[in-house]
């Protein structure tokens, strides 16, 4: 494990360069833009480019499905465990998505559409299930789930949010809707 948070702090590190280096488009395109264009997702006959997953599992019937479109994407993710699920899709540009579960059988589904978004996602445990999703710019969502069964269900649109969400415990649910 010391060798994987190694190689990830080493990944992690780049990837900051790059993110934070570049140019970003957030501050030329508004919402309204964002809105009126063709949905992200409908565009998978367009250029993507520079799009970076890095993926490490280890266990059993480990599952990991991954849509990246668009340019500068990131996604780092690890499965320890068994029966582990995590559903990824982002579109745009320089998301962020850093992921890990360890146990048996948590479910993520996590979507990401728009500029510079960040997805922190911990899951511990049995049967823990995220599901995030957030749309528009400068979005963060950081998720830790230590226990079992705990549900957590957050939904973002709009520019600038931020959610933080712990759940220690058995059969805890939590659901948060922001829109600005």
């Amino acid at each position: 494990m010391q060798l994987f948070n190694k190689h990830v702090a080493t990944l992690l590190a780049t990837m900051c360069y790059a993110v934070f280096c570049t140019p970003t488009l957030a501050q030329e395109i508004n919402a309204d833009t964002e809105l009126a264009l063709a949905s992200e997702l409908d565009r998978h006959g367009s250029m993507s480019s520079a799009n970076i997953a890095n993926i490490f599992q280890a266990g059993n019937l480990n599952q990991i499905g991954a849509q990246q479109y668009g340019v500068s994407n990131y996604l780092v993710t690890s499965q320890e465990g068994q029966r582990n699920f995590l559903l990824v899709t982002q579109s745009g540009g320089q998301n962020f998505t850093v992921s890990s579960q360890t146990g048996q059988a948590n479910i993520a589904a996590l979507v990401q559409i728009g500029y510079e978004n960040l997805i922190l996602l911990q899951q511990n445990g049995y049967g823990n299930d995220a599901n995030i999703s957030q749309y528009g710019f400068q979005n963060s969502a950081t998720v830790k789930q230590v226990g079992a069964f705990n549900e957590v269900s957050i939904y973002q649109s709009g520019s600038g949010l931020n959610t933080e969400v712990t759940q220690k415990g058995v059969a805890l649910t939590t659901t948060i809707r922001q829109y600005d």
